[in-house]
């Protein structure tokens, strides 16, 4: 997706700013750059009784479709700090011994803008299990789980996520 075409230049203010190369804004007028850089999002896969825990989206982009809860670094923020915020924030539980699963790139299209992301993902316990689950609604409208068997046809939001899941089980048949 091409993002929005952005008519005037942020710094000189002239028509005709143009996107080039599906990297960066120019302005032929006065030379001004502005690179469109790959943002962060960092997401959690947490496994309850043999099942992915993912969430129904309250907003869109994918509205009423699945996610895994996460969501953008921020600015000075490590990604696994990030994962477990998010966790937190949307879910009221808190997840420990994060590891590593790894990262895949994906398009965030929101407001007919599309971010470029890379997705980093981690797999984690929560503490308690869902006993302290508290969904924040403005974001989720509820809570799956999605067994193993259904992430290919699960109506997931985001391709990252289904990615990182299928890899991360892959890798988890393989230590046994």
């Amino acid at each position: 997706m091409k993002p929005v075409a952005l008519k005037f230049c942020p710094q000189c203010g002239s028509v005709g700013y143009q996107f080039r190369d599906d990297t960066h804004w120019f302005c032929p007028v006065c030379l001004f750059t502005y690179y469109h850089n790959v943002a962060t999002s960092a997401s959690v896969i947490v496994e309850i009784d043999g099942a992915i825990m993912m969430l129904e989206r309250n907003i869109n982009p994918g509205k009423g479709l699945y996610s895994l809860p996460g969501g953008f670094v921020g600015n000075g923020e490590r990604a696994e700090e990030a994962a477990a915020r998010e966790c937190r924030e949307e879910t009221g539980l808190i997840p420990v011994d994060l590891t590593y699963v790894g990262s895949w790139p994906n398009e965030y299209v929101y407001r007919n803008v599309a971010y470029r992301t890379c997705d980093f993902y981690f797999v984690a316990r929560v503490e308690g299990g869902l006993s302290g689950l508290a969904l924040e609604p403005s974001e989720v409208a509820g809570l799956r789980l999605v067994s193993p068997e259904s992430v290919d046809s699960a109506p997931i939001a985001f391709e990252s996520h289904r990615l990182a899941i299928k890899a991360w089980l892959s890798g988890r048949a393989e230590r046994g």
